[in-house]
Formats: C-alpha cells, sequence, structure tokens
C-alpha cells in the first residue's frame, strides 16, 4: 500500500490496512461509519472506521444502533473490537434522538467494557465529545502526532471560555494541550505511532496479541491512578463542607431528614441515614463539571459500593455540561467522565438501582456519563435537556436550537419519566 498518512484515509482504506491480507471476509456502510470484519495476526477482530468527510464523522442514530449490534456480536463471539475514531462527536443536526442513541450506545459500551471486551481505539485526526468517551472507554489507545482528543474541541472551548482560555487558531497550543503525543504522555499503555498504515497496522497487531490479558478493568486501581495525575497537576480534592441550608426547595423535598448532606469539589453527597435507604450524590450547582468533580463522584460512588452493597442510588444533575477549560483538557477530561460512567454502570451491575433526576440543565458528555449507566432517567420540573450548551450548538450549526418539552424527551429517549 502506498505510503499514505492513516489519519488521512477514507475510512475503508483503514479498515483494510489494518487486516491481514486478503481476511475481510465483508464491510457494511451505516451513515457516517463503515465497520468490517476479518483477522488481524490471525485472530477475528470488527474493525469500525468513522468517516470525517460525511457530517463530521459525527455519530448520529444510524450509526449508534450500528454499532451497538456490533458490539454485542463481537462480546458473543470473543471477538476483538476497534475503532478508528475521527469524529465531532454526537451529530447535532439529528439533535435529541442523536442523543438518545447515543446513550444506549454508551450503556452498551461500559457494560461491555466492563465484561472484558477488549477494545482498542485508534486515533485519526479529531476526537472530540462523545467520541473522545468512546475512546477512553476503550483498553487502550494509539494517536500519531496529528491526532487531537477532547471532550470539547478548540473551537468548542474557545467559544465557551473565550479566547484567553484557548485561541482556537494557535495550533501549537491547541496540540500542546490536546494532541496526540500529549494525549500518549498522559497513560503509560496508550502509545504514539508513525501517521502511516504501517505504523497502526504493527499497533493494533501487538494490541490484538494481549488484548486478553489487559481487558479485565480494576476501577479501584483506575480511580487511584486519575487521582494521582489530578494531584500532579495541581488539582487537590477540597475537604468537604457543610450543604443542607443550601439545598434547592425541590431536593429538600426529597432527601428525606436524617441524611447528612455536605459539598465537595462541586459534588453533592447525601449518605445513608437511618431513615433513608438510599444515598444521593450529584452536580446541583448549574455549573460545568471538571476533573476533579467528576472524580470526586466516583470515589464517593466506589466507596459506597464497597460500604453498603446492593444500596440504591440517586444522583440529581444540574449542569450544562462539561467544563471548557485548559485546567481539565490538560489532565483529559474525557478519561474522568468515562471513569464516573464505568464506575455508575459497576454500581447498577452489582444490584444498586441507579436513578437519575435531572432537576435542571443536562447536555453534553456529562448527561450521557450519567445518565447511560443509570436504570432509570427521570425529568424533574425545570428540567432542560440539550445534545450540547446552547452556545457550542449555535457554534456548529450556525443556527440557535429550540428546547424540547417533556414528550420530545421521553420520545428521543433521554428522559424515561416525568415527576
Amino acid at each position: 500500500m502506498a505510503r499514505d498518512l492513516f489519519s488521512a484515509s477514507a475510512p475503508a482504506q483503514r479498515i483494510t490496512a489494518l487486516l491481514d491480507d486478503g481476511s475481510l471476509v465483508r464491510s457494511e456502510a451505516h451513515g457516517a461509519l463503515i465497520a468490517g470484519h476479518g483477522t488481524i495476526g490471525g485472530r477475528e477482530v470488527t474493525v469500525i472506521a468513522t468517516d470525517r468527510q460525511v457530517a463530521g464523522g459525527s455519530i448520529g442514530v444510524a450509526e449508534a444502533e450500528a454499532v451497538s449490534t456490533l458490539l454485542e456480536q463481537s462480546h458473543r463471539a470473543a471477538r476483538p473490537f476497534i475503532l478508528c475514531l475521527d469524529s465531532a462527536g454526537a451529530r447535532l443536526d439529528e439533535g435529541l434522538p442523536a442523543l438518545g442513541a447515543f446513550r444506549q450506545l454508551y450503556r452498551h459500551v461500559l457494560d461491555l467494557r466492563l465484561a472484558g471486551l477488549p477494545l482498542l481505539g485508534l486515533i485519526g485526526r479529531d476526537c472530540f465529545g462523545g467520541a473522545s468517551m468512546l475512546a477512553a472507554t476503550c483498553t487502550r489507545r494509539i494517536y500519531c502526532e496529528a491526532s487531537r482528543l477532547a471532550m470539547s474541541g478548540p473551537a468548542v472551548i474557545q467559544a465557551l471560555g473565550g479566547s484567553a482560555e484557548l485561541d482556537a487558531t494557535d495550533t501549537g497550543a491547541v496540540t500542546a494541550l490536546m494532541g496526540g503525543a500529549a494525549r500518549a504522555h498522559l497513560m503509560q499503555s496508550d502509545h504514539l505511532c508513525e501517521d502511516s498504515f504501517d505504523a497502526y497496522r504493527q499497533a493494533a497487531r501487538d494490541w490484538v496479541a494481549d488484548c486478553d490479558a489487559t481487558a479485565q478493568l480494576n476501577l479501584h486501581h483506575q480511580h487511584t491512578r486519575l487521582g494521582t495525575r489530578l494531584l500532579a497537576h495541581g488539582m487537590a480534592p477540597s475537604p468537604p463542607e457543610k450543604a443542607t441550608g443550601e439545598l434547592p426547595i425541590l431536593l429538600q423535598g426529597i432527601i428525606p431528614e436524617g441524611v447528612a448532606v455536605h459539598k465537595m469539589d462541586g459534588v453533592l453527597v447525601g449518605r445513608n441515614g437511618k431513615t433513608s435507604p438510599n444515598a444521593f450524590f450529584g452536580f446541583i450547582d448549574g455549573t460545568p463539571v471538571g476533573a476533579l468533580a467528576a472524580w470526586t463522584l466516583a470515589g464517593e460512588c466506589l466507596a459506597l459500593a464497597d460500604e453498603r452493597p446492593g444500596e440504591p442510588v440517586t444522583v440529581f444533575l444540574d449542569s450544562p455540561g462539561q467544563a471548557p477549560t485548559l485546567r481539565d483538557e490538560r489532565v483529559m477530561l474525557s478519561e474522568y467522565v468515562a471513569h464516573l460512567a464505568l464506575v455508575l454502570s459497576s454500581l447498577r451491575q452489582h444490584g444498586h438501582r441507579v436513578t437519575l433526576q435531572v432537576l435542571g440543565d443536562a447536555a453534553g458528555g456529562i448527561y450521557v456519563a450519567l445518565a447511560a449507566p443509570a436504570t432509570r432517567v427521570v425529568a424533574l420540573p425545570g428540567a432542560n435537556v440539550q445534545v450540547l450548551p446552547p452556545a457550542a450548538t449555535a457554534l456548529v450549526l450556525r443556527r440557535h436550537s429550540e428546547p424540547g418539552g417533556i414528550e420530545d424527551y421521553i420520545r428521543a429517549g433521554v428522559i424515561d419519566t416525568l415527576i
């Protein structure tokens, strides 16, 4: 094959390049992605590749449903799954249905990751939003120098945080923040390779050869590793602060008396008292969620699982989405959001009833991270679910999106019921 750039190639080229010569048994097109089935190093695998030329490689209803089906087939066949991601994330022009479909897809990814399905993320040029969460959930990620991975793309960070936060036209600053070298440096098992077909093929072959040995995930070890990264970047946890008197009136009617409530790093924590067989957590301040807050909530949930197996968990959400800041992207916010989602999924799998109650804004990756693992998602009065914050949506679509109503939420699958 010609010495072209792997990251700039068409999805069918990427799939063919990764598979053993002549092993491709079939390929399927699903909107902005192509799926291929064949072998790598003699082992059967499934490979999907997004097409950046089709709606920026974004993931809509058709793509989400197809990937979910392919994942289940791979799990039943014990077949490693490879995601070649070059994607802007959820497909904004499809609106809430795309968000609902991505919620279901991500739930499937979380459950299968915890079940030990080997997942490899091969990062092309751009991997933003929900696509970065898929990558962060994988067993390993492979980058090249041209790769960029973040919860919020450069233009979105500038739109929401201003040019003082990040100048999206400053290529050097963007690369230093979210480029392949910066991302691969954060995790020892990730790999930075040359942007060529040969290099990506060899990286995939090396991973397939030992993927079964690394597929199992220890959430406590992962939590410690991510906490160490926060400390290294000067993001130390704060002591708890009493929060009972500051609770919204709506929550005062939901959280029973006797539950000790406090806040830590923007996270509400209400642990079980004698009058309540329930634990309460959440982001309720109406502010974007950063890495430290996601990590803190994940830690509280892990502690609950250790101390009170099977106890029901209620999570509240009022947040416009993830924090579009340099501070949070330096530590790879996507990984903290994915970690929180994996922890909540693990709780559900181990018998905890996990309920998400949306009492205000809910958007983007933070909504998905809490809604995908949940047994049930409930809309409280005032709930406002969006794919992205309005400013980010307007930047991408060049128009303002209209807010949905409760019937739209239920139809799209972003809310299960209303209180």
